[in-house]
């Protein structure tokens, strides 16, 4: 939901399934850009210790956001949630460096399956990442980064709902839209149509699961002023 998860259709799913470790996206989710309100990441936890299953946070947006909102492990303090993000959102896609972080507990199982999946990272990447952060305009750099990500959404979400899309949620923050227009049912279709002329779309089938057909588009808002892209999606104006 806009305002984070359906907490009725989580917990039975819970009982349904009986995970033993629950992957979340709490915060500028992809694809729809939302982010769960503390509410919501309490009820996560409270579930995690009544049903006995472990939390993967994926945090990799927490540099675009601005708001400073807790993390599920800073709530939960590491006891059932393990914390994971990158900085391939925020140095350059390039730099395939992330980290986590556990409890003692879980630190050393995960580091002997990091080197049986993948040996180990690369020390020049991880040595540019680490020149990024102490260089002192890392601060200014994410500031920076921030401001052309809201202006991008509110550009884009005022283009797009001028065409008649709908959006998820309140544009805020982050790298990605969540949109719908009613004359379109299956966005994988005028996925293909805009592939014909060289412009790439994210249907949202590409984001589920089953994927069955969605009406649903995930827009980048870098295309907030690609005028390519935004006169194909013109012409639903008229449809």
């Amino acid at each position: 939901t806009p305002a984070g998860y359906d907490l009725e259709i989580l917990e039975a799913r819970i009982i349904e399934h009986r995970p033993k470790v629950f992957f979340t996206q709490p915060r500028l989710q992809s694809p729809t850009g939302s982010t769960a309100v503390l509410s919501h990441l309490h009820r996560v936890l409270q579930l995690a210790e009544k049903y006995d299953f472990i939390v993967v946070e994926n945090d990799i947006y927490a540099d675009l956001d601005p708001e400073f909102r807790p993390s599920l492990a800073s709530l939960d303090q590491l006891r059932r949630v393990i914390y994971v993000s990158s900085f391939s959102k925020t140095i350059s896609p390039n730099i395939r460096v992330g980290y986590l972080a556990a409890n003692p507990g879980q630190l050393e199982e995960l580091a002997r399956l990091k080197m049986i999946s993948g040996l180990t990272s690369s020390e020049f990447t991880e040595r540019l990442a680490y020149g990024a952060l102490i260089d002192g305009r890392w601060r200014k750099h994410i500031k920076t980064l921030r401001d052309r990500l809201a202006l991008g959404q509110q550009q884009l979400a005022t283009r797009l709902l001028g065409i008649g899309f709908e959006l998820f949620s309140e544009p805020k923050a982050g790298m990605f839209l969540w949109a719908r227009h009613p004359a379109v049912q299956n966005a994988a279709e005028l996925a293909y149509k805009a592939a014909e002329q060289d412009i790439l779309l994210g249907p949202g089938h590409l984001f589920s699961v089953d994927l069955e057909p969605s009406p649903w588009l995930r827009f980048n808002v870098a295309w907030a002023d690609d005028e390519a892209v935004l006169r194909f999606l013109a012409a639903l104006k008229a449809a």
